[in-house]
Parts: C-alpha cells; sequence; structure tokens
C-alpha cells in the first residue's frame, strides 16, 4: 500500500505557520544583505536501513553467575588427630591423598557405596568388593577383569599391599572404612572446615564436581518458557560467549516470595579456564522464526489512523503488518516490501 508523504507535509505545516507568526520581523530578515545573513547548514539525509530476511530470535536475559555447583560436605572415619588438610581449589581424584590422620594418607576411592567392612583377601564378595577391585584396576594394581562379580583372594591381598606401600603406609593386605574415603566422582575442595590438630573423624571439608556451571535467576515473566534442554548463551565479563544448555529449572517458595533458578551446563570447559567466579550474563531462546523480513523497530512509521508502515527513499508510506519483536528488531510483512529494500528509519 503507498500513502502520502506525511512527514514532509507536517514538516512543512510548521514551517508556514512559523512565519504567519513572525510577520514583520521575518520581512524584515529577508531584507537583510547577503554577507549579514548566517551560514545555512545542509540538510542532513534521512538515516536509511535495508529490509534483510532471515531468522529472528527472541531472548530471555538471565543474571547469573559461575561458579562449580553446590558443595556437599565429606565424610571420614579416619581415627586420630588429623595433621595435614588439602587446600581449597584442590582436586580429589582416584587415589589422591585426602588428608593426613596421625600422618597416615587417607586416599580417595572413586564409587557410589562406602566402604562400610574391612576386606582383605579371605574370598569376600559385594558390591564394596567390586567397588575396591575396580579403583584397584583402574590404578594399575590388580589384573583386569569384571568387577560386577569379583571375588577377594590372594591377587587382591597382594594389590592391596602393593597399593598401600606406594603410599608409605604399613602393608596389612586390608582395607577398612577409616583408610579411605569414597567419593562419587573426581571432586574439587570448595571449603576446609577442620583444622590441624582436629579429630580426624568427622566432616572436614566440603567438594564441589570438577565441571563449571552458571546458576541464574529467571525473571518470573519468563518462568513458564525457560526449561531444561533450552540452549543458552553465556555473556563473559570480558565480552567472550559460550554456548550452554539449561540443565535444571526449579522453584522455591510460593507467590510472591516464589524464586525461580536454572542451571545451566556450559558446552565448552576450556573456555572457561581461570574464572572459577563471576558475574554472568544468560540469554535463552525463547521464540523464534525464520525466513521472515526484518528491520529495526526504528524503521516504523505509527499511521494517524493506526498501524505501521515503512517509508521508501522516495518518502511514500508501505503499509505492514508486524509479528515477533526481539532486541530492537521486528519482523514485518506487506506489499511492496521486500529484503534488499531500502527504507528510512528514525536513527
Amino acid at each position: 500500500m503507498t500513502r502520502p508523504r506525511r512527514r514532509t507535509v507536517l514538516i512543512g505545516s510548521l514551517v508556514l505557520c512559523a512565519v504567519l507568526a513572525t510577520g514583520a520581523g521575518g520581512a524584515t530578515l529577508l531584507l537583510r544583505p547577503a554577507a549579514d545573513a548566517a551560514p545555512v547548514e545542509p540538510r542532513a539525509a534521512p538515516a536509511t536501513v535495508v529490509v534483510e530476511r532471515g531468522e529472528l530470535v527472541q531472548t530471555a536475559r538471565l543474571d547469573g553467575a559461575v561458579g562449580f555447583g553446590t558443595a556437599e560436605p565429606v565424610t571420614t572415619k579416619a581415627d586420630g588427630i588429623i595433621t595435614g588438610l588439602p587446600p581449597v581449589g584442590g582436586v580429589l581424584d582416584r587415589g589422591a591423598v585426602a588428608l593426613r590422620a596421625n600422618e597416615r594418607p587417607v586416599a580417595v576411592l572413586i564409587g557410589e557405596l562406602p566402604l562400610y567392612r574391612a576386606i582383605d583377601g579371605s574370598g569376600m564378595e559385594g558390591a564394596d568388593v567390586s567397588m575396591v577391585a575396580s579403583n584397584l584396576m583402574e590404578l594399575g594394581y590388580l589384573s583386569r577383569s569384571d568387577p560386577a562379580d569379583f571375588e577377594t583372594g590372594e591377587a587382591f591381598g597382594e594389590a592391596v599391599r602393593d597399593w598401600q606401600e606406594s603410599l608409605g603406609l604399613e602393608c596389612t593386605g586390608t582395607l577398612g572404612p577409616a583408610d579411605v574415603i569414597v567419593l562419587s566422582a573426581p571432586s574439587r575442595i570448595a571449603a576446609v572446615t577442620a583444622r590441624l590438630g582436629d579429630p580426624a573423624g568427622g566432616q572436614p571439608f566440603t567438594v564441589t564436581p570438577m565441571t563449571r556451571v552458571v546458576e541464574a535467576s529467571v525473571p518470573a515473566k519468563d518462568a513458564g518458557v525457560i526449561g531444561a534442554g533450552a540452549k543458552a548463551t553465556i555473556e563473559l565479563p570480558d565480552g567472550r560467549t559460550v554456548g550452554g544448555s539449561i540443565v535444571t529449572v526449579t522453584t522455591t517458595g510460593e507467590g510472591a516470595e516464589a524464586k525461580v533458578r536454572a542451571v545451566v551446563a556450559i558446552d565448552d570447559q576450556a573456555k572457561l579456564d581461570g574464572v572459577d567466579a563471576a558475574a554472568v550474563t544468560v540469554r535463552v531462546a525463547t521464540r523464534s522464526v525464520q525466513d521472515v523480513l526484518i528491520v529495526p523497530v526504528a524503521a516504523l512509521v505509527a499511521l494517524a489512523e493506526g498501524g505501521y508502515a515503512l517509508q521508501d527513499e522516495r518518502g511514500r508510506l508501505h503499509g505492514v503488518e508486524i509479528g515477533l519483536i526481539a532486541d530492537d528488531r521486528v519482523e514485518v510483512s506487506g506489499g511492496g516490501i521486500d529484503a534488499g529494500m531500502t527504507v528510512v528509519s528514525a536513527r
């Protein structure tokens, strides 16, 4: 649809009113010599933009922070007095020394089941036996076999003695609950709550997973459109971005006190090397349209009779229907509008 140049008409009307209002004064100015006249500023050409065709994505903005997730306490059954503690930020992997009690190293095993009894080479079976055997296989002290139906014997006792010797322990061939700490996965020391000289038994420190995540607050208006699995873009303080995805969305509290929080997994941990804690912005796509015509919102002309139009370079107005709006850009459609067309923009 083509419409008259309303903007030009409006400006011309205003100039005409100004001349009428100044009356004789205006005539006096016109009679002054040209040399005394103030220089006339050249009229700037209107700003223009080109109509694009492509994908328009609407995103929600979440304020978040990089970290290692929720810290969990670690329990040890070690005997004696703590004589050595790990540093905050230290890594506890299979075979690492978690702490020292009476100067004896207490090492880490990886598994789901805590060690609840002493295990030796006397023909024992069970889930705890399988867990210890699997760790000794991974550490290279026991030949590989299926740990699920493992039964201890002479080879198991010899493997335990070899591992104890490597740690500087008495070579008994037996492992008990006080000798090791079992973690579900390699972990990072989040905080040390015990001090040297404290009793070794207890919860001397807390740990987190090794991988960084982002924990973010979800605005109430976006709580219903952000769910697990949604792709996210994380904007770091130095301007870099890294991809991620929503892992969980949880709500705490009720009514006006309700808070919605999301945990975002980071696709490439290497891109966050050296960033252990920082405030970040998370953008999550909530709606998108593809293969549509897109212009800046500033290019829209509000019509007096309602609706919107785009103004071409010749001043003609073309009525448009608007669709999705995202990041100061808007989806448009209408007769005579196509990709590559140049239209006037307010900025």
